[in-house]
């Protein structure tokens, strides 16, 4: 950002060592490092509340950060409020998902169903209207609470991906149904300016490696990260993940617009925010590089994933068929059975699979990334 004289600020990033038992001692830090007004005010924390996956998955922000800072907050005499739109749809889905995760207990008695009370919006970037949370556009002060993960989708997920949680359930599938590729990165950039988070803190004590952002692959990061800029810290992440941020279209997106540097020399770490030694990526996703008509008319099968269920990990909720925006899968005798010629390539069915029951084929293509070293 520019101070008056043509002198340059730089976005400033914290990297802090931590585990779980060490959370208050990085939070004092964090705080005292990025001091917020809350006195009086409204406070919504929004963590990443998937689905209903449990603590040990390290799917969602874990309840052991959410629970300290509740806390703190309310200690600072303002009102707080915990709440995300998971993306799963159904009755009770909200309740469901942050009993499991451990967050609803975690907030101490904070925690709110903001599903039912939206507003119509529009996003100038994409010409799409979607209703969000009033909650969230209401609040006086967002502090984001992503976690540090990747995904097979966007290759990261972190402070701006976590805003797609502004949306009810319904839009975020319809979003998957009616955009692909960079149209899908720029309608995330739109929604998190939508409410810039004041202040993002990261769980990054126990990331998510490979194809994420639900998958059981997990990486001890042993990192909480922090900024008032969430722009900056997805850069710095996405750089610990030995990826490179201008290769983000969401990222550049959101700098175009200035919302944030990706630039490494415009970003001032304070603390070890490396490349991580071994760090798996997930599989490349062709549609944020070759237009989607270009590809389903050339090579309708080049970037189609393809599915594999385990059984024995399968409960036959039918969660997978009733999330799946292009209605690519039926249940037959109690399993997922795709149509492969209706699949949109959106990986929800694998995102929200709470039991972490469906994989992608390691497929001849998915070989090749990996003998290049892609993934």
């Amino acid at each position: 950002m520019s101070l008056p004289g043509g002198v340059f600020e730089l976005h400033k990033v914290l990297v802090l060592d931590a585990d779980y038992d060490s959370v208050n001692s990085a939070l004092d830090r964090i705080l005292d490092e990025f001091p917020v007004d809350v006195a009086g005010k409204r406070v919504l924390l929004k963590p990443n509340m998937l689905g209903a996956f449990a603590p040990e998955t390290h799917v969602c922000t874990s309840p052991r950060l959410i629970e300290p800072l509740v806390e703190r907050l309310r200690a600072s005499g303002c009102e707080v409020t915990v709440a995300d739109n998971p993306g799963a749809r159904g009755y009770g889905f909200v309740e469901k998902s942050g009993k499991v995760s451990g967050i609803l207990e975690a907030s101490g008695g904070t925690f709110a169903n903001i599903s039912s009370d939206v507003e119509a919006v529009r996003l100038p970037g994409v010409g799409i209207t979607v209703n969000v949370s009033k909650a969230i556009l209401d609040t006086d002060v967002l502090i984001s609470l992503p976690k540090f993960k990747t995904h097979v989708l966007t290759r990261i997920s972190g402070a701006v991906k976590n805003s797609f949680g502004f949306m009810v359930g319904g839009d975020k599938a319809r979003m998957h149904r009616e955009l692909t590729g960079r149209d899908f990165s720029r309608m995330l950039v739109e929604v998190y300016r939508l409410k810039v988070p004041d202040l993002v803190i990261m769980d990054g004590i126990v990331g998510m490696e490979g194809n994420g952002p639900s998958a059981k692959t997990l990486y001890p990061v042993g990192k909480i990260l922090a900024s008032d800029n969430g722009v900056a810290l997805d850069a710095v992440m996405t750089r610990m993940m030995r990826m490179r941020p201008e290769k983000m279209a969401a990222l550049r997106y959101a700098q175009e617009l200035g919302l944030g540097e990706i630039d490494g020399s415009k970003i001032k770490v304070i603390g070890d925010g490396g490349p991580l030694s071994g760090f798996h990526k997930p599989v490349p996703n062709l549609q944020q590089v070759i237009p989607v008509a270009l590809m389903d008319r050339l090579y309708p099968d080049l970037d189609r994933p393809r599915f594999e269920v385990n059984a024995d990990a399968c409960n036959s909720c039918k969660g997978c068929a009733d999330v799946c925006p292009g209605c690519a899968i039926e249940m037959v005798d109690g399993r997922p059975n795709y149509d492969y010629e209706k699949c949109i390539a959106c990986y929800c069915c694998m995102e929200l699979c709470s039991q972490q029951a469906i994989d992608l084929v390691d497929s001849f293509r998915m070989k090749v990334y990996r003998r290049l070293g892609l993934i």
